[in-house]
């Protein structure tokens, strides 16, 4: 509705906008208070044929991980429309739909228990973002798009060749198989790389330097989100894929993780005194 509108009454875009998020935000707070905290199973689960040819599957849960972060994006969302209320005076209409699209697919990429729906979500993140960046952006915002986009796109394709070793080996794409014992023994040298593109949208160092750049260029709204919740996505997608999966893999990459994370404290503590001396 908001692309059809387009420039002919932005105030009419702006409250449409505001009004669906808020909605969005109001079915959150439902989804929370009906959830059962007293059950680890998957609630409030969809699931569909999709693609019948693959195996996979529409199929869409929360559990004690992904609800707090569908109700943190839900939140978040209001806010980033009210932030450009009057600043943004460049196709407002076309900037608030790339953020209600946004929502939608992060709200997804929570939500899917499928990999290969995961995966598709996932990668259509990028779509609205590169977008809001490109067009809204700062001075340097090209160039800030094209290595947002290269990094987080290059990442993702090591994921892909994961999930399609996953799907050859356990014929699923399903978070939790059936079988899942033998699956995750099939699966261990796969899950070597589902790390590998989890880790630009940590993001871990040294694929990390999209990251400044996306922040500095990208407008405040878009800001807010890559910090609030974009940069979560990461380490879900460890929690709901690589250690239920093939936990013997996971805990194989451990000293690359930690080797990391201390090599990016060590980096940054670093940076920090030699810009102050």
């Amino acid at each position: 509705m908001l692309l059809l509108i387009g420039e002919r009454n932005a105030a009419a875009a702006r409250w449409i906008a505001i009004g669906a998020t808020v909605a969005t935000f109001v079915v959150s707070v439902i989804l929370w208070r009906d959830f059962d905290t007293t059950t680890a199973a998957m609630q409030f689960v969809e699931r569909e044929p999709w693609i019948g040819a693959f195996n996979t599957w529409y199929h869409l849960g929360v559990d004690g991980i992904s609800m707090p972060l569908i109700v943190l994006t839900a939140f978040i969302t209001p806010l980033v429309v009210i932030a450009g209320w009057t600043v943004i005076e460049k196709r407002p209409a076309q900037y608030l739909a790339a953020f209600l699209i946004l929502e939608g697919l992060m709200i997804g990429v929570f939500a899917a228990l499928d990999a290969m729906l995961f995966y598709v979500l996932w990668e259509a993140m990028l779509i609205p973002m590169f977008v809001i960046i490109g067009v809204w952006g700062g001075p340097r915002r090209v160039y800030a798009t094209v290595k947002f986009f290269l990094y987080t796109f290059l990442g993702s394709v090591l994921m892909l060749v994961a999930l399609i070793y996953l799907y050859l080996q356990g014929g699923s794409y399903a978070s939790r198989p059936a079988g899942h014992a033998a699956h995750a023994a099939r699966a261990g040298a796969g899950l070597h790389r589902v790390p590998a593109g989890l880790r630009v949208k940590v993001p871990m160092w040294p694929v990390h330097t999209w990251l400044p750049d996306a922040h500095v260029e990208a407008p405040t709204g878009g800001s807010v989100i890559l910090a609030a919740i974009m940069l979560k996505m990461g380490g879900y997608g460890f929690l709901r894929f690589s250690l239920p999966i093939a936990p013997d893999a996971s805990r194989e990459l451990d000293w690359l993780i930690i080797t990391l994370s201390l090599i990016a404290v060590v980096y940054i503590a670093w940076w920090r005194w030699c810009s102050r001396t």
